[in-house]
């Protein structure tokens, strides 16, 4: 089907409008094409009726891992089938009085957080997609009449990643029949528009370009005027009806059709090819949109201003981390001194002098840094962000703090909020983990967020120092953190960390602290293995202070490898309390003095809150 010079009409809402005809959310409506397909069809017919020029499949979810919410993943096959072929019968009942009307196969989201920012993979996205295309090619195939599309409408996709995936997995099936690739996004996302316009509208096997959902005309206009110039290929924009309201239990779309009518015309002269509806939009809208198109003239003006992204500066520029003024941890690289930190945990209640004293120790020891766990073992106490403010204002800057910062308890809003506001109050290092469970800690009723783990949890902290969030909206000055992320030389997937790892460093790490070394080693062999991606690492070292400890570090503590050779020194010790702690020390001592030249530093922690021992190793280890 080749791209057309004439405005293009497409149809509106097909979940909204079915939601209006009675059937609710609590379902998937792709199981409306089976269970029953006269309200589809009967849909589909009134767009069509209304001037519709392009129908859009009931399959917008039709995905495995959207199916996979309400266990019908089974049924693919056979829902994707009937919404071609619901399509196909509402065209061909209408062909008569409306003829020369697509079909466009309607593919959304997965409804999982992909790389780079969510643990679901692109290889496997590309895999859901390619699956969704190949059912479909199969069965238009099969019988064109009764299956038949005109073209693929990826649509409402707000990570460019996983838009690239769908792509990617539908030309793995079909070469030929043309895309239409429609972004979801606000008009301050100048980043992700910028995005939009260069890695898929520079594509030769995308046809179309969509700007769809979003907050409604007047913000998708924006939005339009700021993509027109940037690229070449057609542009077909699908607003919102505005922004729903609830009302006894029922969403409605305040949009009237006329309103909608007038933007349609505001978007062809803003360089439109294609309009038609998305959430709340009905017949009446493309009604609207009909009447419109056909008072302008053949010719598109350009009466609107266009804004070019590139008049909006976004902070898309990584930089290295000893190029940032505000780490404590850059700057330490940049004037190559050891990062030397003592791990004290934060306080249970609200009593912080315990905590200050010890940190007051480090400081007097000449320690520049402390690591503060995020609740750690999931026991809750003083968040690490607050408590690392806290460090830094009570101490004047002669002691910094580099707080761990966990995706269990905070949602992709949490998450930035509390970034944000931790760079506003002083914080300027951060070492970015997962977390553990909460079953492991003193709530196990408490439910885990997880919503990204540490990999995509390193990607936003990079989104936000380049002055951005992660979904495109520009921040104006961003963080300056110096980004740390954990490493575990002693992993027993050695093969799953390397490559862990190597999505972390392309994610934006910084530094890396590890896990806890007992074996000098092991911390040799992570470095060849992970060779040119290699970053600043700093050393995790436990004194051990009993054979207990060590035996709990060894069997109880996840991602942490204690040798045979340890265990055994520890065990010598008996009950002899000194003699196991200067045990313990001595084994410290003997990993840091040999990697003193090999690692960018140490972080010792505070056995069982024993600071003393923690500086003991220190300054036996190393030159303070």
């Amino acid at each position: 089907m080749a791209v057309s010079s004439e405005f293009l009409i497409f149809d509106g809402g097909m979940g909204t409008e079915l939601y209006e005809r009675g059937f609710y959310i609590n379902r998937p409506f792709e199981e409306l094409n089976v269970n029953s397909p006269a309200d589809v069809i009967a849909v589909h017919e009134s767009y069509i009726e209304a001037g519709a020029g392009f129908l859009t499949t009931n399959t917008f979810s039709i995905t495995e891992p959207q199916l996979k919410k309400f266990d019908i993943e089974a049924q693919q096959v056979a829902l994707l089938r009937a919404g071609l072929k619901n399509a196909n019968a509402a065209r061909q009942r209408q062909e008569a009085a409306h003829p020369g009307v697509k079909v466009g196969l309607s593919i959304g989201p997965l409804g999982v957080l992909v790389e780079p920012l969510g643990a679901y993979g692109l290889v496997t996205a590309k895999d859901d997609f390619l699956r969704v295309a190949k059912i479909a090619d199969s069965a238009a195939r099969e019988d064109p009449r009764a299956y038949g599309f005109d073209l693929y409408i990826l649509e409402t996709f707000s990570n460019l990643s996983e838009l690239t995936a769908a792509i990617d997995g539908v030309r793995s099936v079909d070469r030929d029949r043309p895309i239409l690739a429609s972004l979801s996004v606000k008009s301050i996302q100048n980043e992700l528009l910028a995005s939009f316009a260069l890695k898929i509208g520079t594509r030769d096997d995308v046809q179309y370009l969509g700007l769809n959902c979003s907050e409604g005309p007047s913000d998708l206009l924006t939005s339009l005027t700021k993509l027109a110039p940037q690229v070449s290929k057609p542009i077909v924009v699908q607003p919102n009806a505005g922004t729903p309201r609830q009302l006894n239990g029922r969403y409605f779309y305040m949009t009237s059709p006329d309103y909608l009518g007038k933007y349609a015309k505001r978007f062809i002269e803003a360089g439109a090819t294609g309009v038609g509806g998305c959430c709340g939009t009905g017949p009446d809208h493309i009604r609207a949109i009909r009447s419109t198109v056909k008072m302008m003239a053949a010719k598109k003006t350009e009466s609107n201003p266009v804004i070019r992204i590139s008049d909006t500066p976004a902070g898309t520029t990584r930089v290295s981390i000893e190029s940032r003024g505000a780490s404590h941890i850059g700057k330490a690289l940049r004037e190559g001194r050891k990062v030397y930190s003592v791990e004290l945990l934060p306080p249970k209640g609200t009593e912080t002098r315990k905590f200050l004293e010890d940190a007051a120790s480090v400081a007097a020891a000449g320690v520049e840094f402390i690591n503060v766990p995020d609740s750690a073992r999931a026991i809750t106490r003083v968040g690490s962000l607050h408590i690392a403010a806290l460090v830094e204002k009570h101490f004047g800057g002669k002691l910094h703090a580099i707080p761990h910062f966990t995706t269990r308890d905070r949602n992709l809003i949490a998450l930035q909020s509390d970034l944000l506001g931790a760079f506003v109050n002083g914080v300027n290092d951060v070492l970015l983990v997962t977390g553990d469970p909460p079953k492991l800690g003193n709530n196990r009723e408490a439910t885990a967020v997880y919503d990204i783990d540490a990999i995509g949890l390193t990607y936003l902290a990079d989104c936000l120092n380049r002055g951005v969030s992660p979904n495109g909206d520009v921040l104006g000055r961003g963080t300056e953190f110096g980004i740390g992320v954990a490493s575990n030389p002693t992993s027993i997937n050695l093969e799953n960390e390397v490559k862990r790892w190597s999505y972390k460093v392309e994610s934006g790490a910084d530094f890396a602290i590890t896990q806890p070394i007992f074996d000098a080693d092991s911390f040799r062999r992570w470095k060849d293995l992970i060779g040119k991606e290699y970053r600043p690492h700093v050393v995790g070292i436990w004194p051990l202070v009993s054979f207990r400890n060590a035996e709990f570090m060894a069997n109880e503590v996840p991602g942490v490898s204690v040798p045979a050779w340890v265990l055994e020194e520890m065990e010598r010790a008996g009950d002899d309390k000194e003699e196991a702690v200067k045990r313990g020390v001595a084994i410290a001592v003997k990993v840091m003095q040999s990697l003193a030249r090999e690692c960018e530093g140490f972080c010792v922690s505070a056995p069982l809150g024993r600071t003393s021992v923690a500086l003991d190793a220190l300054k036996l280890g190393v030159k303070l």
